[in-house]
């Protein structure tokens, strides 16, 4: 993007207006200086942004905007390239929202000190590899960090330098839609004892009720959510082990 900015010409013509414009040209030009200098005004932390789900299921990249500045600073997220399969969508999602699939660019105000969430979701069918990059920049400073996010799905995910196969398989749920009970089916596919959590989220994310969490044997399990005292509408069933973490979107219709 390139911002041009003009000056309006002044009609008045003498020393003291040129001394004015060489005034005001020195000072646009110690702000040029220093805001060169200046150190960044947010960070983005995230864990890890290469994603491995399995086939026909959500894909999640989760990250947090620090504001590292003494004021308030306006964040923009762009999603510079959506580099993926057909049948894929993806969302940007910033703060509690997580926006329509055909919109690209997003901003929100962090006061000095706060956080908020930003990451994406992708809505994956069948099998494949894609990216989806995204630019985060300030408003003010035009301080720019550009993260690359790649889904890998029914692929193998690396761990420590070696190939190995999911150690969780979140299946697609049934039936879906549903109303108001639906089966979570998943499997741990490793040799000893696996910790894992299996729970609802609502479409901006936030937890709405914990099915499982603890210890389970290899193997085939299965659990039943009943919403009868949720509304209609759009949920996600996130099943997490160890580092791995599985989406499966739900349609609840009443």
């Amino acid at each position: 993007m390139v911002v041009q900015s003009c000056l309006g010409m002044d009609q008045q013509v003498g020393n003291k207006n040129i001394i004015g414009r060489f005034l005001a040209l020195i000072v646009g030009l110690s702000f040029l200086v220093a805001d060169g200098n200046r150190d960044p005004s947010f960070e983005f932390n995230y864990t890890s942004s290469e994603i491995h789900v399995g086939a026909d299921s959500v894909g999640s990249f989760n990250g947090t905007i620090h504001n590292v500045s003494s004021g308030t600073i306006t964040i923009v997220v762009v999603r510079r390239a959506n580099d993926l399969p057909n049948n894929w969508t993806s969302s940007i999602c910033l703060g509690a929202i997580c926006y329509n699939e055909s919109i690209d660019s997003v901003s929100i105000q962090i006061g000095a000190g706060d956080s908020t969430a930003c990451g994406i979701l992708a809505w994956i069918s069948g099998t494949g590899a894609g990216t989806v990059q995204l630019d985060l920049f300030d408003l003010d400073s035009n301080e720019h960090l550009v993260v690359d996010v790649n889904f890998y799905a029914g692929m193998m995910a690396l761990d420590e330098g070696d190939f190995q196969p999911y150690s969780i398989s979140l299946f697609p749920v049934f039936p879906n839609p549903f109303n108001p009970v639906t089966t979570i089916r998943f499997d741990i596919s490793v040799e000893t004892l696996q910790a894992a959590s299996l729970q609802i989220l609502d479409l901006q994310g936030r937890l709405v009720v914990s099915l499982v969490k603890g210890d389970f044997i290899t193997g085939e399990h299965e659990i039943q959510w009943n919403a009868s005292n949720h509304s209609s509408g759009i949920y996600f069933a996130e099943l997490v082990s160890g580092n791995y973490r599985q989406v499966q979107k739900l349609v609840l219709m009443k």
